[in-house]
């Protein structure tokens, strides 16, 4: 069946299939848009043609990847999460036994004092040392240098210690009943460049047993003074007793000088008059009626001291017994000036 039908623009005759009843055309002879009607038996003219019935072409798409229209097996994703978290516990469990197999050996080892503080003491001396050859190169001389030098050497090594055992000295394990068996300058040794010297000493024995006393001639020269002339002892000293950092026990923490760390002296190079045998744990006793009794005699001048925070300073024989007293004692809420 055909569908006769004429554009009424141009009045141009044509004749379709039934099939395209209602479709919209173009007309050949003036490109009106003609619509074809429902089915017409009429017949039409021989000189009829079948236009060709416009359509707009579908939207073409674009192809996708295999591997973008490949949906993953969740079984696959689940492996591989599986994997990676292994592989964490696996790394976790390895660095257990290790640290764990390292605590066993630190706590089981037959060196005399234990091995702990040793072993930790071996690893900052790397550290340690590798700043002291430095500096020692600097000054061109492998001796301890200046007394501002090795006041500064000391102060370094006091706040490489807290950094090992998050105290001054001495640390806990280097207390008996209560007490230090050595001094805070034997202890302080590895952080010093003396690591082979601190190995000699038995931690387990006072300071004059047969065997630690041998060493008390062996003082570092970072500990020696001009002034002093009786061989193997130090006017290098803390104060101590009631109110001040050091009481005897254990050692202060950084966060117990509330009083600000710029504010209190952590150690002093005292008199001639009041060197002590290195090895032996005591320091300046802290006097507070008459604080400034306490560093002793010197022809310096001045006694140099160290600040908590590591700086070095001057203290003038004619200072304040108040200003002083402040800046020994190290939580009172006494806040002093710079001397």
């Amino acid at each position: 069946m055909t569908i006769s039908f004429q554009c009424k623009k141009c009045g141009k005759n044509y004749k379709v299939s039934d099939d395209k009843a209602g479709k919209k055309v173009k007309c050949r002879q003036c490109d009106a848009p003609v619509r074809i009607p429902e089915l017409d038996t009429d017949e039409l003219s021989e000189d009829w043609e079948e236009p060709e019935p416009e359509f707009e072409a579908p939207a073409r798409r674009r192809k996708s990847s295999p591997s973008r229209n490949k949906v993953k097996p969740k079984g696959r994703k689940k492996s591989a999460t599986g994997s990676n978290q292994n592989k964490f516990i696996a790394g976790g469990a390895v660095a257990l036994v290790l640290f764990g197999g390292g605590l066993l050996f630190l706590f089981t080892s037959e060196k005399p004092g234990g091995g702990l503080f040793k072993s930790i003491t071996d690893k900052v001396d790397v550290v340690v040392n590798s700043q002291l050859d430095k500096s020692a190169g600097k000054s061109g001389s492998g001796s301890a240098g200046s007394d501002i030098d090795k006041m500064k050497k000391i102060g370094l090594a006091f706040h490489h210690y807290h950094d090992s055992f998050i105290r001054f000295p001495p640390a806990d394990a280097h207390l008996v009943d209560g007490k230090p068996l050595l001094s805070w300058r034997v202890h302080m040794l590895p952080f010093l460049g003396q690591k082979e010297l601190y190995q000699r000493f038995n931690l387990q024995e006072p300071w004059d047993s047969p065997h630690n006393s041998a060493l008390l001639n062996e003082m570092p020269d970072i500990y020696k003074s001009e002034e002093v002339n009786q061989p193997g002892y130090t006017p290098i000293m803390t104060f101590s007793g009631e109110g001040t950092p050091f009481t005897g026990g254990r050692g202060p923490q950084m966060r117990n000088f509330t009083d600000g760390t710029s504010n209190v002296i952590l150690c002093v190079h005292a008199g001639a008059d009041k060197a002590v045998p290195w090895t032996q744990p005591v320091d300046l006793p802290f006097n507070q009626a008459n604080p400034v009794s306490a560093l002793g005699q010197t022809s310096r001048g001045a006694f140099l001291c160290i600040m908590a925070d590591g700086s070095i300073r001057k203290i003038p024989p004619s200072i304040s017994p108040q200003t002083l007293k402040y800046a020994i004692q190290h939580n009172d809420g006494n806040a002093v000036p710079m001397f």
